[in-house]
């Protein structure tokens, strides 16, 4: 025997009490004794036995009754209960069994039978105690890893910052496979407050998933917030999880800079499905099919950040997706698939849309569990963005601004054509003005005048564009098709940059030098152009016209001066 029992022995018989309680102490167990089923079920309350042989007919409290009892105190608990008694027929049998008795044996006892029916029982008794055991061992993992994956969870939500923005133009919803999803969407502003969103969809499910995208958090926020373009910014996150993941662990990621002061969509699309553009009627007017391989699975030497531009000239909807949207099946295996979700996107107007297309999803899964994480985004994208009533994110309101510092510095660059193909020069010299103390208050303003000014010198200036360009059919991708194509082949060309914090007649002010190696552009005609209509170029100039205090062209447009007052 592997166990000494402790066997609770009742009966009103003191002949038999001792013939049974001396013989199970000479297998090794110990008795404890009751006189009838009123003391039977205080002695197992107080006791706790391992095994109960039970008299049926005694005084106080007879043994069926005795049994109903103790299984009411011990519902969760087995405790084996054999009858030992002289009523023989099958009704008493049943009834023992019925009250909650697991064996039943007649009087006189066989004690060669008694002794094989006590180890039988043992044995079961052993299987339920590995069993409990066992159970309590589920129930404490279980346990800690529902605290572990609420931390987890909680964590995540935090990381991802969504809480810190007011989504009023952005509609996201997440159905995930499992506790947790392995798709995560991130939205930020850029000092330009132009918007920045990532929906990225982690190799697996559940918190392995989880854990794969976020590595992109800090990157993404980061380089956004230093005003890095969307090609700089999926470069890194590339590079991130090639280092970070194991090979199998790619990320599919749609990474979006959203323009609405010039109504422009930028995209790039590596693994998920395609993006859609979607007008007031409810058709697609434009789509961005994955163009590049999932993040992580390229080489920085093979990785291609070029991303796709469009410019809409009516409202319309971006809406973006992972791969488990359109993999949702129906009892009958069948797929929600694209079809679905364009006529879904089509039966709605604009406003109910997003909703309409949720309802759709469901209905069609029935209720039965997604194989994979469901995510949806969609952007709206308004005509004319000073009319709507509220920014599409803004950020949650923090603590006061401080005073501003009244250090002087001055700081100047010079790049080559090499450098041009190579560096971020706006979010370069926006962190340089940073360490040198440009109060966060100008910071946006800063950004938007600089990166006018830039762009202005290196498209018009160096690369000899001619914004006619964005006047044709298309003309929006063409001209961003060509500048990528001028900048990639460029050979030569110089481009200087000098910033100044400086102090003119009690006014603290920012100069900010650019002179190119082109020759020049109309910056007279540019400078006429109203900054309040929908034209698509020239609006640049005019917005640094409305910032800045003063500005000084020279050299036919290709070299400029303005001065920004940080009073």
């Amino acid at each position: 025997m592997s166990k000494n029992l402790k066997i609770l022995v009742v009966d009103d018989t003191e002949t038999n009490l001792l013939l049974v309680s001396k013989f199970i102490n000479k297998l090794g167990h110990q008795t404890t004794l009751a006189r009838n089923g009123l003391e039977a079920v205080q002695k197992f309350q107080d006791e706790s036995p391992d095994l109960i042989l039970m008299d049926v007919m005694m005084p106080e409290m007879d043994g069926y009754e005795a049994t109903a009892r103790i299984r009411e105190l011990s519902p969760h608990k087995w405790v084996p209960i054999m009858f030992l008694s002289a009523k023989s027929q099958d009704v008493d049998h049943v009834r023992g069994l019925q009250v909650g008795g697991d064996d039943y044996i007649t009087k006189p006892v066989n004690l060669v039978i008694l002794e094989a029916r006590i180890k039988a029982v043992t044995r079961i008794a052993e299987m339920q105690g590995k069993i409990v055991e066992n159970n309590e061992q589920l129930e404490r993992y279980r346990d800690n890893n529902e605290r572990e994956l609420q931390l987890a969870k909680h964590l995540i939500e935090k990381i991802t910052r969504l809480d810190k923005y007011n989504l009023s133009s952005i509609r996201l919803w997440n159905k995930p496979a499992q506790h947790f999803s392995g798709d995560i969407f991130l939205v930020a502003l850029t000092p330009a407050d132009e918007i920045h969103f990532l929906l990225a969809d982690g190799t697996g499910h559940g918190l392995s998933a989880a854990l794969n995208v976020i590595p992109l958090v800090e990157v993404f926020y980061s380089m956004t917030a230093k005003g890095f373009a969307i090609s700089s910014i999926v470069h890194e996150l590339n590079r991130k999880i090639k280092q970070l993941m194991p090979t199998e662990r790619f990320v599919a990621t749609t990474l979006v800079s959203l323009n609405l002061n010039e109504r422009i969509l930028q995209i790039w699309n590596g693994g998920n499905p395609p993006a859609l553009f979607v007008d007031e009627a409810g058709k697609v007017q434009q789509r961005w099919k994955s163009t590049h391989p999932a993040l992580g699975i390229l080489d920085d030497s093979e990785f291609d950040a070029t991303t796709e531009a469009f410019h809409w000239n009516e409202p319309g909807q971006l809406y973006m997706f992972s791969d488990g949207l359109l993999e949702a099946e129906n009892a009958k295996r069948e797929e929600f698939g694209l079809t679905r979700l364009e006529q879904a996107l089509a039966s709605a107007p604009m406003e109910q849309r997003f909703s309409h297309l949720i309802q759709a999803i469901d209905l069609h899964m029935e209720g039965i569990a997604a194989h994979d994480d469901v995510s949806l985004a969609a952007l709206f994208c308004p005509v004319n963005a000073s009319d709507d009533s509220s920014p599409a994110v803004s950020p949650v309101q923090t603590a006061g601004k401080s005073d501003i510092c009244p250090c002087r510095w001055k700081v100047g660059v010079r790049l080559t054509a090499e450098e041009l193909k190579k560096i971020d020069v706006v979010p370069m010299m926006l962190g340089w003005m940073d360490q040198l103390h440009l109060h966060p208050s100008h910071r946006g303003q800063v950004f938007l005048i600089f990166t006018e000014l830039f762009n202005n010198a290196l498209d018009h200036g160096i690369l000899n564009l001619d914004s006619a360009l964005k006047f044709t059919e298309d003309g929006f991708e063409l001209y961003f098709e060509t500048r990528r194509q001028r900048l990639a082949n460029l050979q030569q060309g110089m481009l200087n940059i000098d910033v100044e914090r400086l102090r003119q007649k009690n006014h603290e002010l920012l100069r900010i030098h650019i002179k190119d190696s082109g020759k020049g552009y109309d910056y007279k005609g540019l400078s006429l152009v109203d900054s309040s209509k929908p034209r698509p170029y020239g609006r640049g100039l005019a917005l640094v016209q409305n910032l800045c205090s003063q500005i000084e062209h020279a050299g036919n447009g290709s070299e400029i001066t303005v001065y920004y007052e940080l009073n």
